[in-house]
């Protein structure tokens, strides 16, 4: 198959899903920024005699979570012009935009079943060569797609971010068993060459590799620290 990587949609408009949108958007990359629908009114949207059906609603809490991102320090874009480049939208009245993707990169809570719900509804709209990643720390890579189709499960693996995407060079690749070694290439060329990333294969093994260091040598620094 033929890969090509000019549209990404990101799912979760949180810390990383935003900062992950500003930092493809640095790259000159065209990007769709997807979030939940609120399912209640602020007391300001209230105030405006606003209902849960307005665009202004619906759209708020990924248009939050852009706000956020151009007003992050250290910045997370560029230059402010670079937010140019990402549009909103939200799980409901846009969810159509998963069959113009490329790539799907999914940065949600925590939760195994919330994940595989929002797999299977990528799953029925995405296109042959559409890759889809998590960006999960901690849950098991494959376990996220289990049951979904063939083509989907290989094209699916982990890209670990970390916070801030734009200042920290790591970025772990952990593929399943599944995954087709040319969609491990593309993506860890894509983000090598136009991300700036430096790309660590990672095996699936619980919290891959960065966390796992971290985790280990925490409690001897916090360790040192009240002894001394």
């Amino acid at each position: 198959m033929q890969y090509n990587i000019f549209h990404v949609v990101v799912i979760g408009s949180g810390t990383m899903g935003g900062g992950i949108a500003a930092h493809l958007a640095n790259a000159g990359v065209k990007v769709t920024l997807l979030d939940v629908v609120p399912n209640k009114l602020t007391s300001d949207e209230e105030k405006k005699g606003l209902s849960l059906s307005d665009p202004d609603v619906r759209n708020r809490i990924v248009r939050e979570g852009l706000d956020r991102a151009l007003k992050a320090r250290p910045a997370n874009f560029f230059t402010p012009d670079h937010a140019a480049l990402v549009q909103t939208g939200n799980l409901e009245d846009d969810f159509t935009v998963i069959k113009d993707a490329d790539w799907v990169i999914e940065v949600i809570i925590e939760n195994l079943q919330i994940k595989r719900q929002l797999m299977e509804r990528i799953d029925a709209l995405r296109k042959p060569t559409t890759i889809i990643s998590t960006n999960t720390s901690g849950i098991p890579v494959a376990s996220i797609a289990e049951g979904l189709s063939d083509g989907f499960r290989q094209h699916f693996l982990g890209t670990h971010f970390f916070n801030p995407p734009r200042y920290l060079k790591l970025l772990e690749v952990i593929p399943t068993r599944e995954t087709l070694p040319e969609v491990v290439d593309v993506i860890s060329r894509f983000c090598e060459y136009r991300l700036g990333k430096g790309i660590v294969p990672a095996k699936e093994t619980p919290n891959f590799i960065a966390n796992r260091i971290a985790f280990g040598s925490a409690p001897f620094a916090l360790d040192y620290i009240l002894k001394h």
